[in-house]
């Protein structure tokens, strides 16, 4: 997006790998820290790309410190964290176009993200199969499939670089059916 001439603001957590050049990033350690800092600076994007894997629970009660191990057993309550695609979604600015990513592995995936697609008001899901070893998280290449309301679109086993291309190309579609342009 940044080589295409957007203004790109990075929110990211344990990147493995530097923010590109002329990107802003902004560190949130935690999902309530991204979620603060992802809602934050929502208001003033035409286009957010959810591509974090957001942990979806936290301790009810975090540990300042560390525990000690001991013979006795240990119950650790979990409590849900914001659902940053749903609060974007309910917050949008008009026109807004909101992207989001389902990793989902097994049977019956592509139709939990047709699921999430709407549930979460998402204008364009990318649906990602992580139950394969040849692409995806761990590899050079990857196949998705696009999900939105008008319907689905594969991209085939490709490099990563050519199918982030083709989701800014629906991105730019999607801004552009809704009489904005990136920025």
């Amino acid at each position: 997006a940044r080589r295409r001439g957007a203004d790109v603001t990075l929110v990211g957590s344990n990147l493995a790998v530097a923010a590109p050049e002329g990107v802003e990033l902004v560190e949130a350690p935690t999902a309530q820290d991204l979620a603060r800092e992802t809602l934050a600076r929502a208001s003033d994007a035409d286009a957010v790309l959810m591509a974090a894997a957001v942990a979806d629970y936290r301790p009810a009660t975090p540990l300042s410190d560390k525990r000690s191990k001991d013979d006795t057993s240990w119950q650790v309550e979990l409590v849900p964290t914001t659902d940053v695609l749903r609060e974007l979604s309910a917050h949008r600015a008009d026109g807004q176009i909101l992207v989001g990513f389902a990793a989902e592995h097994g049977d019956g995936g592509l139709d939990r993200a047709r699921r999430k697609l709407e549930a979460k008001g998402l204008d364009l899901l990318i649906y990602n199969d992580i139950g394969r070893e040849d692409v995806g998280f761990e590899a050079p290449e990857n196949e998705v499939v696009l999900v939105s309301a008008g319907g689905e679109r594969e991209l085939p086993k490709a490099p990563k670089a050519e199918i982030a291309a083709a989701i800014l190309d629906e991105v730019a579609r999607l801004l552009g059916s809704n009489g904005r342009t990136a920025r």
